[in-house]
This record gives structure tokens, sequence and C-alpha cells, in this order.
């Protein structure tokens, strides 16, 4: 687990305001300690597609597994995501990389776009994954593999760590 982010982590809650913070400006080291938890848990790739607010993840797993770096933006006349980097062979195998997984709708439109362009995406890496929210399971019956840095839950006093399931 990445652990220096981790107790980072863990030393903002139960605030999601702080937590939200954190994560729009995240350090170098907070960066570097989710990617090397990236880099240990994935498999061989061909390229990272980093959604908005994750653009420094990406380029750093990019960086560090030599790949090319794929930044995504939302279009705003089709409300489609628009990619920096079509892929230079037809079936490139691509992470989708975020910094706040939730209900998966931007990562699930973000597939299926890249779908279309001849990207074939198996993982989406984040840096922090709400548990009570039903992201995992939408895009884990598309196929995808789900690989969190920190695994958090919603609770009446605010947010923990999840303890339900095993950490990756």
């Amino acid at each position: 687990m990445a652990p220096s982010f981790r107790s980072v982590v863990s030393s903002l809650l139960p605030s999601e305001e702080r937590l939200m913070s954190r994560l729009q400006n995240l350090s170098e080291k907070d960066v570097l300690s989710i990617v090397d938890e990236f880099v240990v848990g994935l498999p061989e790739f061909d390229a990272v597609i980093g959604l908005p607010g994750a653009e420094d993840l990406a380029r750093s797993l990019a960086s560090l597994r030599g790949v090319p770096a794929v930044l995504v933006t939302r279009d705003t006349e089709s409300g489609w995501w628009s990619f920096d980097t079509e892929p230079t062979e037809r079936t490139q195998h691509a992470v989708i990389v975020t910094e706040h997984f939730t209900d998966g709708l931007p990562e699930l439109e973000a597939v299926v776009q890249a779908s279309k362009l001849g990207y074939l995406v198996q993982w989406v890496a984040c840096a922090v994954e709400r548990t009570n929210e039903p992201g995992r399971s939408r895009l884990e019956l598309q196929g995808l593999t789900i690989l969190p840095a920190v695994q958090l839950a919603d609770t009446p006093r605010g947010l923990v760590m999840e303890r339900r399931f095993p950490q990756p």
C-alpha cells in the first residue's frame, strides 16, 4: 500500500473537505508514493490515460514505465472525452489513472471513448477509492480491474480507512 500517502490520508480523516483539498494539491512525495503502488500492482501496458486532476500521476507512471501518457479533457460541445494522442497501434493496452474514484462514470466513459480510438483498457488505477460508491462494481462488470492506493469508506462520522476488504 502506498504507506506515506496512506499516512497522509489517515491524518486528514474524517474530513472529506480536507481530503479533497489534498487530492487537488498532491505533493511530489504523494505522487511518487501513489505511483510506486501502481508500478508494483499493474502488469505490462502500452499507454497511460490520465483523467483531469490526475495528470501528474499519469505522467509520473508513464515515465516510470517508459510508455506514453495520454491526457484527456472534456470536449465542451459534445461532452465526450478528447484525447491528446491516438494510439500508435490498433490495440494498445492502456491503464486509466484517476485521483478520486467514486461512481465510475467518468472512467467508464473514458474506457468507451478509448476503445473507439483503439486502446484496450483493462485497468483503472486511482489514488483514492470510495468503497461505498458503485464505481468498482460498475467497472468490474465490464471486465476492468481497479487498483486503488487507498480505500475509504463513508460512515455517519465521516470518512474512515476501509476495513471490510483486504487492502490491495
